[in-house]
C-alpha cells in the first residue's frame, strides 16, 4: 500500500518538485479536497484519516521514502481521505500538472505509482473508508438517481435501506433528520438532505468550468467510443473535451462482466474498464466533464464549432466526435413511469446483486446485457426470471452466455411473454406477464425488473444539424455524401472520411452511428479511427 521509493529516485523527485514543511497536527491534504497535489514523504510521519459525522476512523500511517494519495490525486477527483502530519514533516510535492509531466517522462516511475493508486481505491472501497452514505427506503426513486450518479461516476457509495438497517436508522436520530426528508447522503462531515443527481453533482464538482474555451477535438459522450476517442486525441497532443450528459461508462459501463473484449481472457467488469480508460484519459490531459450535457452544436465564429451545454455554459471545437451512444428502449407497460428507479431499472450495478438477496426478480430482454445481468444477479437472488418475447435465446445471445444461463438452477426462461403492467405500494411488489400465444396474464411476486430491451440513438443535440437513417442513427461517410436533403455534405474539393457527417469536422463513432457493431471493441475502434479522420483534417 505504501511502497518505499530508492535514494535515487527521491533524489531525482527532489530536484523535480518543490520542498514543503508541515508542523505537526497541520493538515497536508483534505479529506474531499479536489486537485490535491502529490506528496513525496522525505521526513516525518503522516496519519491518513476518514472524517465521518461525529468521529475520526483512522486508516493507516505513512512515513518517510513513500507518497500519498490514490487516484483522485491523478484525475483531481476529491480526496477520498484526509492525510494530517503526525509530527514534523517535509514533502516533496507536484501539483496535478506537475505530477502529469513528470510520469509521462519517466515510465518506470508511472507504473509503480498508477499501479499503486488504483489499488489503494480499491482498498478504501472494500473496507469502507471515504465511501458515501446513501439512506433512504429502498423504493426512493430520487435515492436511485442519486446512487446511480455516484456509482456511474466511480465515486464509491453505500446504500443503507432505512427501513431495514438499524444502524442507519440510528444515525438519523442522532442527526436529528426525520425519515420523510430521506434520502440523505453522508459524506465525509457534510451531509445532504434529500438531494437531487443535479445538487449531488454540484456539490462534488462533476461539471467542468470551460465556458467559451477552445479545443481541437471535443467528444460527446464517454462510453467505449467517447473515451477511446479522448485517449488517441489526448496522446497525439490535441487539447480534448469529453462532455457526457450523466456518467463515463455509457451502457458497456453498466455492464457485470464482458468476456468477450480482446485482452481480458477472465473478463473485465464495466466498471473496471470505464476507470482505467478514465484514469488513461486523464493521463493524457483530457478534460472530462460529468452531468454536462450537449444540447446543441451551432456554427461558431472563425469555422470553429459551437457546443452549447445544458448548464449555459459553451466550448468551441475545431473537430468533434459525436459519440453518444443510444439507451435502453422503454417498456410499454402500465405503471412503467410510477416504478421507473423504483423497482423497475435499466441496468444491473455491481452493488443491485447485494440488494436483491434473497428476492425474485425479472430481466426482460434476450442480448448479453441481459444475459450479464442475469448471471449477475442469480449469484444472490432467490429467483431470476428472464422474460423474452421470442422462443429462445440462441439467436440474440452468445453461447457462453446461454450456457451458464442454463447451468443456473435459480434461473427460469419465460418465452413468448411480454411484461403488461407493474403494482406496488410505494414500492415494486408484482408484475403482470402477458402470453402472446393466448393472452392470458399471470401475476407474480417481484422486487426488481431489469429492463434491457433494443435500443434508442442518443441524438437529441445534433439531429437537426447532422442527417440520421430512418431509424435515427448517424450516417456518416458514403451515406453521409449521397444524402440530399437540407442536411447534406457541402464540402467540393474532398469527401467526408470513413466515419465523417454531413458535417466537415464533426465525426460519428460508436452505437450512435448507423451500420456500428454495437461491441465495446467495435465502439473503440471507432473512437481512434476518428481521430485519426480528425487529425487529417486539422492538418488540411
Amino acid at each position: 500500500m505504501y511502497p518505499r521509493l530508492s535514494e535515487a529516485k527521491l533524489a531525482r523527485l527532489a530536484e523535480m518538485g518543490e520542498r514543503r514543511s508541515f508542523a505537526a497536527g497541520e493538515t497536508l491534504v483534505q479529506q474531499g479536497q479536489r486537485d490535491a497535489p502529490w506528496l513525496v514523504l522525505e521526513s516525518g510521519r503522516v496519519r491518513v484519516l476518514d472524517r465521518k459525522p461525529g468521529k475520526d476512523v483512522w486508516i493507516a500511517e505513512a512515513d518517510a521514502g513513500t507518497f500519498l494519495g490514490d487516484i483522485a490525486t491523478f484525475t483531481g477527483e476529491p480526496a477520498i481521505a484526509e492525510c494530517v502530519a503526525d509530527e514534523p514533516t517535509d514533502v516533496i510535492v507536484f501539483e496535478r500538472s506537475e505530477l502529469r509531466a513528470m510520469l509521462a517522462s519517466w515510465p518506470e516511475l508511472a507504473e509503480l505509482v498508477l499501479r499503486t493508486m488504483m489499488a489503494r481505491r480499491q482498498w478504501h472501497e472494500a473496507n469502507g473508508h471515504g465511501v458515501a452514505r446513501l439512506i433512504a427506503p429502498r423504493g426512493s426513486r430520487r435515492a436511485f438517481e442519486v446512487r446511480d450518479l455516484l456509482e456511474r461516476n466511480l465515486i464509491p457509495v453505500h446504500w443503507y435501506d432505512v427501513d431495514t438497517d438499524d444502524e442507519s436508522a440510528a444515525m438519523l436520530d442522532w442527526l436529528q433528520i426525520p425519515r420523510e426528508e430521506t434520502p440523505v447522503l453522508v459524506r465525509n462531515t457534510s451531509v445532504l438532505r434529500n438531494p437531487s443527481a443535479a445538487q449531488v453533482a454540484r456539490e462534488l464538482g462533476l461539471r467542468a468550468e470551460i465556458d467559451g474555451e477552445r479545443f481541437d477535438l471535443v467528444v460527446l459522450g464517454a462510453g467505449p467510443a467517447g473515451l477511446a476517442a479522448a485517449v488517441y486525441g489526448g496522446s497525439e497532443g490535441l487539447r480534448t473535451l469529453v462532455t457526457e450528459a450523466w456518467a463515463p461508462g455509457g451502457q458497456a459501463g453498466t455492464s457485470t462482466r464482458i468476456e468477450n473484449y480482446l485482452g481480458f481472457p477472465t473478463g473485465i467488469t464495466g466498471t473496471d474498464l470505464t476507470r482505467k480508460a478514465t484514469l488513461q484519459a486523464r493521463r493524457f490531459d483530457a478534460v472530462l466533464s460529468s452531468f454536462h450535457r450537449a444540447v446543441e452544436l451551432a456554427r461558431g465564429d472563425e469555422g470553429l464549432i459551437r457546443i452549447d451545454l445544458d448548464d449555459g455554459q459553451h466550448a468551441l471545437a475545431r473537430t468533434v466526435v459525436v459519440a453518444t451512444g443510444a439507451r435502453w428502449r422503454t417498456l410499454a407497460a402500465d405503471n412503467i413511469e410510477r416504478f421507473t428507479g423504483a423497482g423497475v431499472y435499466h441496468a444491473a450495478m455491481a452493488t443491485d446483486a447485494e440488494r436483491c438477496r434473497g428476492e425474485d426478480v425479472i430481466v426482460v430482454g434476450g442480448g448479453n446485457s441481459a444475459g450479464q445481468a442475469a448471471v449477475h444477479l442469480s449469484r444472490t437472488a432467490r429467483s431470476v426470471r428472464i422474460v423474452i418475447r421470442g422462443d429462445g435465446l440462441a439467436a440474440t445471445m452468445s453461447r457462453y452466455l446461454v450456457a451458464r444461463i442454463e447451468a443456473r438452477p435459480n434461473v427460469e426462461i419465460t418465452t413468448q411473454t411480454e411484461v403488461g403492467a407493474f403494482h406496488g405500494d410505494g414500492r415494486l411488489e408484482h408484475a403482470d406477464l402477458r402470453s402472446r400465444e393466448t393472452g392470458s396474464v399471470e401475476r407474480v411476486a417481484v422486487s426488481a425488473v431489469f429492463v434491457m430491451i433494443g435500443a434508442e440513438p442518443c441524438t437529441e443535440a445534433v439531429g437537426m444539424m447532422l442527417d440520421l437513417d430512418e431509424t435515427g442513427y448517424i450516417m456518416c461517410g458514403d451515406e453521409a455524401a449521397a444524402s440530399d436533403g437540407p442536411n447534406r455534405w457541402r464540402a467540393s474539393d474532398r469527401r467526408p472520411h470513413l466515419l465523417e457527417t454531413v458535417w466537415p469536422g464533426v465525426f460519428a463513432a460508436g452505437d450512435v452511428r448507423a451500420g456500428a457493431t454495437k461491441r465495446v471493441s467495435g465502439a473503440v475502434g471507432d473512437g481512434a479511427l476518428a481521430v485519426r479522420f480528425a487529425h487529417e483534417v486539422l492538418q488540411a
